[in-house]
């Protein structure tokens, strides 16, 4: 049995149920696309940031691989006798290479970038040399030597280090 008024209180309530969903499901779905278009930026951020730090490293290198270019450059005539030893012991063999500059070996400048030798090690065959750029950047190469250990025939890849635990950060 059915009252008169109930039909349209019913029609009524179901029509206000029906029309409550759609705001709820409009704000849902907005946040949804807002969210996952937080995330695409923050991907390309992402992105971007990984790009520049590769771009920053690659040029690093190539100012270190310079570096290790002007080595080789100076460790030519008088010089190429000191890479018979490590570079701690060049002060005190530097009278048994008549003409030799030390400096020249501990110290130079590439395209306006000061670099300084950390280390040179000999060893048969080849030796290993350690750079730094003004900045504290530093690298390691593989140095391919003659037979005497006089005359450097090669460079390896750029090998980047860290900086040293007792160096302050910049």
């Amino acid at each position: 049995m059915l009252f008169p008024g109930s039909r349209q209180r019913f029609s009524a309530t179901r029509q206000l149920r029906a029309t409550g969903f759609v705001l709820p499901l409009a704000l849902s779905a907005s946040s949804l696309l807002l969210l996952s278009s937080a995330s695409i930026h923050t991907l390309s951020l992402q992105r971007r940031l990984r790009l520049q730090a590769s771009i920053e490293r690659e040029q690093v290198a190539d100012q270190l691989r310079s570096a290790a270019q002007a080595f080789t450059t100076m460790a030519s005539g008088a010089e190429a006798c000191l890479l018979l030893w490590p570079s701690v012991e060049w002060a005190l063999r530097q009278d048994s290479c008549s003409g030799a500059e030390l400096s020249s070996l501990l110290e130079g400048t590439v395209a306006d970038q000061p670099w300084q030798l950390l280390s040179w090690q000999p060893g048969p065959g080849s030796g290993d040399l350690r750079l730094a750029l003004a900045d504290g950047r530093r690298a390691k190469f593989r140095l391919v030597l003659s037979a005497d250990g006089t005359q450097i025939l090669g460079i390896s890849d750029v090998q980047l280090i860290g900086r040293d635990a007792a160096e302050p950060f910049s």
